[in-house]
């Protein structure tokens, strides 16, 4: 059995002080506390709780529990004030932003830095929830941890007792809980008592939402009262009464902004370990729920970001110094390390180092790292990347065709500055595409280098506003589109669908491009491995992350969403997709009802290559090596990585709250399909507030 790293600590403190002829007076500072409980009346606003004055939907809470406990009366969710993302960010201690129903959690949990340092089974570690399976993951994205340390997870049905949609519900989680506690005596416990939210939502008055509180407060003390009158529990449980979110200040019907209501919610501390009858004003964040769990559990929690509540304890040990104290913490705080360069400037300074000009030929390959490296240049300023990228342009520009193309296609995305003195050798070789329409680089299927050759025409057309080329770049197109498409998620798979993405990019209001785009990009997205993450191959990935943002931002992707309308869909390359075009894209056979084969194939895209692919476009920073290669490193996937990597700028959370009424919003990249001026849109902000949010799930 392996040595857990508070055994190893134990161990080692023990012979030091043996040796010593101490050993007799001296044992390892630990709490009282040996379980966790973090309990979660959802969507409940502080002054509905301890904010009223006269307490009257919280009697258990206020007469019974307080008194035996510490109350934190400024306690915010500071993050996204929605359902997944509060749990998540609860049982993390990082702020969290995979909306209901999306992406998994990014960091790792509680439950995985527990059954890591400590070997506990499974069985030790328990998330039980009355809303469904939309409201939480129950592990993490993260590289070192994902699945491994998973905990024992239920969540609520139409056909599970324990459910959100009445208060029999809620109380049916309770009896789950009161039964996991008896037959498998878990020391970390997630619940989510889900009715109060969803009484929020549909009360027809407040009485209604009210009298759900007044229910979840009663069974909070039964809780309790459980916990004491167990052998295994009483006087060594802490337990966190806390919410996942509020609601809006003025309307208890909604939330999700950062409003006071939305935002502040409530947390009473019980346990051995606490101050009894105290209240905290200090502020304190959802963040800091599991690494305070955390200390009294004597474990580590190396990648939270929040702080240990010591404000509520009796005698402060400081036993979680966010330590990696297991290989598998230390491996992922060294990936964590690694994660949190400038990725931009790291990848091109791979290149610069190790990436002579001759050793990067005139290919596809070639040119789609010429062009990472303009956009590297652009993003950080670094003349280096910009003289490499010229220096290979040089090395290899002819006026030829297809010969002059790999430089050509580099060319077009140089500064406006440069590109003046490049445009004439780009257009003699784009007019030598046009004399010889059968000129294709003979190193590609035949498929493949005419797109090739088509996006270059097309993004030519753009730049130097030549109709010609436009007119033939579409042609050579048409022509690709009708040779049959390579298998998706294959190399050849991705450097098919990147090429689509460029020409939708370059044409978003030719059908026949944008079909062809949707089509393969719904046969790629059913291979990625789970809504918010990549695919299996970190080349297909970033090349596929890639095809998606040019078309993207094309706007190729827009009216698609996760519920579409009972009315026609706002897409119209999606409402023009053939009952066959729909049998390709979703694998099947020809749909009797197009429309709902419609509705699926909006349903997948939004789903994964809109509201939840920020997620997947930052798991592509975990594939970068100390020395700043992507994945292989090749001159393909470097430079791809360097078109198609964005950090999101989260704004919110910590001390960067939202500015009042405004919603969380993430960058987004641009000049996916060309250069920055002249041949590429405008960056653009999305907002991944309420629309995000949910499957059609309340939240």
């Amino acid at each position: 059995m392996r040595a857990t790293g508070r055994a190893v600590r134990l161990a080692l403190g023990t012979a030091l002080l043996c040796s010593a002829g101490l050993g007799s007076m001296w044992a390892a500072p630990a709490y009282k506390t040996k379980h966790v409980f973090i309990v979660v009346m959802d969507g409940v606003r502080w002054q509905d709780t301890f904010g009223d004055p006269t307490h009257q939907f919280i009697p258990r809470l206020w007469n019974d529990l307080r008194p035996q406990g510490c109350l934190f009366t400024n306690f915010y969710n500071n993050g996204i004030t929605v359902t997944r993302q509060g749990h998540s960010t609860l049982i993390s201690g990082t702020w969290q932003r995979a909306s209901n129903g999306g992406a998994r959690l990014t960091m790792p949990t509680l439950f995985d830095y527990y059954r890591d340092e400590t070997g506990a089974p499974a069985e030790k570690c328990w998330a039980i929830f009355g809303k469904g399976a939309y409201a939480f993951a129950p592990y993490s994205s993260f590289p070192t941890y994902a699945d491994k340390f998973a905990p024992q997870f239920v969540c609520g049905g139409k056909d599970t007792p324990w459910n959100e949609q009445n208060a029999d519900g809620d109380r049916g989680v309770l009896e789950k809980v009161l039964d996991v506690m008896k037959t498998d005596k878990p020391d970390v416990v997630f619940v989510n008592f889900g009715y109060t939210d969803h009484a929020g939502h549909r009360a027809k008055d407040v009485a209604e939402y009210q009298a759900a509180i007044r229910n979840c407060d009663e069974l909070f003390g039964r809780l309790w009262d459980a916990i004491q009158a167990d052998p295994y529990y009483r006087d060594t449980t802490t337990v966190f009464f806390t919410n996942d979110h509020g609601r809006h200040t003025e309307d208890f019907h909604g939330h999700g902004d950062s409003c006071e209501g939305c935002r502040h919610i409530m947390l009473l501390v019980l346990g051995p370990d606490v101050k009894k009858g105290t209240t905290v004003d200090t502020p304190a964040l959802q963040i800091d729920v599991a690494p305070t769990a955390a200390e009294l559990l004597g474990i580590q929690t190396p990648l939270a970001t929040g702080r240990v509540l010591t404000e509520c304890l009796a005698e402060p040990l400081s036993l979680n110094r966010k330590e990696a104290v297991t290989d598998t913490a230390r491996q992922a705080v060294a990936l964590a390390r690694l994660a949190s360069r400038d990725m931009l400037r790291t990848a091109g300074e791979y290149v610069v180092k190790s990436m002579t000009i001759d050793q990067v030929p005139a290919d596809l390959a070639g040119e789609l790292l010429a062009r990472g490296m303009l956009r590297a240049a652009r993003e950080t300023g670094d003349q280096r990347f910009l003289d490499w990228a010229i220096g290979w342009i040089e090395a290899h520009k002819t006026k030829e065709a297809p010969a002059g193309l790999p430089a050509a296609g580099a060319m077009l995305d140089l500064p406006p500055e440069k590109l003046t003195d490049y445009l004439p050798t780009a257009r003699a070789v784009g007019d030598a595409l046009l004399a010889a329409p059968d000129a294709l680089p003979q190193s590609l299927p035949q498929r493949t280098a005419q797109l090739w050759a088509g996006v270059f025409l097309g993004r030519l057309a753009k730049a130097a506003r030549g109709r010609a080329y436009a007119d033939s770049a579409l042609a050579r197109l048409t022509h690709a589109l009708a040779m049959p498409s390579p298998e998706p998620s294959t190399l050849d798979g991705a450097v098919d669908l990147l090429l689509l993405g460029q020409a939708a990019w370059c044409f978003p209001r030719e059908e026949a491009v944008g079909k062809a785009y949707l089509v393969a990009l719904a046969r790629s997205l059913a291979g990625m491995k789970e809504v918010g993450g990549l695919w299996a191959d970190p080349t297909v990935s970033v090349l596929n992350v890639f095809a998606i943002q040019a078309a993207s931002e094309a706007g190729v992707l827009r009216g698609l969403a996760a519920k579409p309308a009972k009315t026609a869909p706002a897409s119209p390359i999606l409402d023009a997709l053939t009952p066959w075009e729909l049998a390709a894209a979703l694998g099947g056979r020809v749909a009797k009802r197009p429309e709902a084969a419609r509705k699926t194939l909006s349903t997948l895209i939004a789903t994964r290559a809109r509201q939840q692919f920020p997620i997947s476009v930052e798991l592509l920073k975990y594939n970068v090596s100390e020395a700043g290669a992507y994945a292989d490193g090749s001159a393909m996937t470097q430079g791809v990585f360097l078109l198609a990597w964005e950090q999101p700028a989260w704004s919110y959370g910590g001390d960067s709250p939202w500015p009042p009424g405004k919603e969380p919003s993430q960058k987004v990249a641009a000049g996916r399909g060309g250069r920055q001026t002249g041949t590429q849109p405008p960056r653009r902000r999305e907002q991944p507030g309420r629309a995000e949010s949910g499957q059609g799930k309340e939240d």
